[in-house]
């Protein structure tokens, strides 16, 4: 009997097993060491990345504060990459970083970079815990406290031919002094804190949250300079975009003010979209989106383009009340509103001109694109209620949580070997 069996040829078995979705092919990896082996080739991941060319599954999540953990405006998934039965946002809740012991009650999202997002949990007043990880693997690296107090930041990663292989936590330290950004940075590559002094010339408080790309954290901060210590002093009323990539070797910021709009009563977000850092503005039903580029090979100074001609949404028919959200992370063609007039978020094509309302939605529904997408009307509007007095001194910066392509382990620091806090990323893969 043993003799008459027929092996499938490995090529076979690898084409199967890359057209399978994330949660199946993790499942496969436990069956037996040659699946395992197969599955962790170089060659098998590379044809996985080309049979499925973008993550499609990610949230946009509002930043929240403690006893608010993690709130999500937009869930959208595709079947055909992850194959997720539930949003992002649920594998979060309820938070349980060690398998073994009750979830947590006291914590919120900070931030998030390709797939990884940072967790803030609060045991007691004075007694707090960082962690670092795949919501959706359960695997969990917990974070040591910097060795002086200081506020969360932002999140950065570093991706080598596909898969994520470093990490980055930074804190900024109170007091800062000017034209410097003190900063505390945590390395997933050797496990320690590190102290920074970053030179800018718009002093940086780092109140705001960022957004990411490549390493980089790009901030909004508000014009602080003095007038008496500046020479050829001119205010910038609607502040500066300050950006510093942490896996370089320099310790100077890159500076560009926001562009300067007609009126300041101009409703604006910060976002990315296919790697790039976005600005959308809208003025009296016109809506603007800028895109952040460099003028020069090196990239050392920053500039705002127009990526599109200015449009006018009372001319096309879309006469409402809105404030710019965010923009789809694959597609910048696809810009998300919040109406005030309707209480819901709004889906705009900038191709086609064509804008949806979006009612609260329980269940998943389906996207244009195959996908299937959910809409958190109730949470919206109490975020957004929030700028309903604002003018031009606020920016809306919500957060892409994108799951990546693959799933791998996440980045361990070598002198923390044990600190990845799930025994088997494969078991852990929820499917409920």
């Amino acid at each position: 009997m043993e003799k008459g069996r027929k092996r499938i040829p490995a090529e076979i078995l690898m084409e199967i097993l890359a057209r399978l979705p994330m949660k199946a092919i993790a499942r496969f990896k436990s069956v037996s060491k040659k699946w395992n082996s197969v599955t962790e080739s170089p060659y098998f991941i590379r044809r996985y990345f080309s049979l499925h060319p973008n993550s499609s599954t990610w949230s946009l999540m509002f930043l929240t504060k403690l006893y608010h953990p993690i709130t999500e405006a937009i869930g959208f998934h595709g079947r055909d990459t992850w194959d997720l039965p539930k949003s992002l946002a649920s594998y979060v809740l309820p938070f349980q970083p060690y398998p073994n012991l009750p979830t947590v009650n006291n914590y919120y999202y900070v931030a998030s970079s390709n797939g990884l997002i940072w967790i803030e949990v609060y045991l007691t007043h004075h007694n707090r815990r960082s962690f670092v990880g795949n919501p959706v693997s359960k695997q969990w690296v917990e974070i040591p406290q910097p060795p002086n107090k200081c506020a969360a930041t932002g999140l950065v990663t570093r991706v080598e031919n596909g898969l994520v292989t470093s990490f980055k936590v930074v804190r900024t330290c109170s007091n800062q002094t000017r034209n410097v950004w003190r900063v505390y940075v945590y390395s997933s590559e050797t496990g320690l804190w590190s102290f920074k002094r970053l030179l800018s010339f718009c002093p940086v408080d780092g109140a705001n949250p960022p957004v990411n790309i490549d390493g980089k954290l790009y901030l909004w901060e508000k014009d602080s300079r003095e007038e008496d210590l500046m020479e050829n002093f001119i205010p910038k009323e609607f502040g500066f975009l300050v950006g510093y990539d942490f896996y370089g070797d320099d310790n100077q910021c890159q500076v560009v003010p926001l562009p300067i709009p007609d009126n300041k009563y101009v409703r604006r977000c910060l976002t990315t979209s296919r790697g790039d850092v976005m600005y959308v503005e809208i003025l009296y039903r016109r809506l603007k989106v800028w895109r952040l580029s460099s003028n020069n090979p090196e990239g050392s100074e920053l500039l705002w383009e127009l990526s599109r001609e200015e449009i006018n949404l009372a001319s096309i028919g879309f006469d409402v009340f809105c404030f710019p959200l965010a923009m789809n992370p694959f597609d910048d063609d696809i810009i998300y509103l919040w109406s005030r007039e309707h209480d819901c978020v709004v889906t705009g094509n900038l191709q086609t001109l064509e804008f949806v309302l979006h009612q609260e939605s329980e269940n998943w529904s389906s996207a244009s694109n195959g996908g299937c997408c959910r809409f958190n009307k109730l949470d919206s509007k109490r975020y957004m209620d929030g700028f309903r007095n604002e003018t031009s001194t606020s920016v809306v910066i919500l957060s892409q949580f994108v799951l990546p392509p693959w799933m791998d382990l996440v980045p361990r620091p070598p002198n923390i070997l044990n600190s990845l806090l799930a025994s088997d990323m494969l078991s852990q893969v929820q499917v409920a």
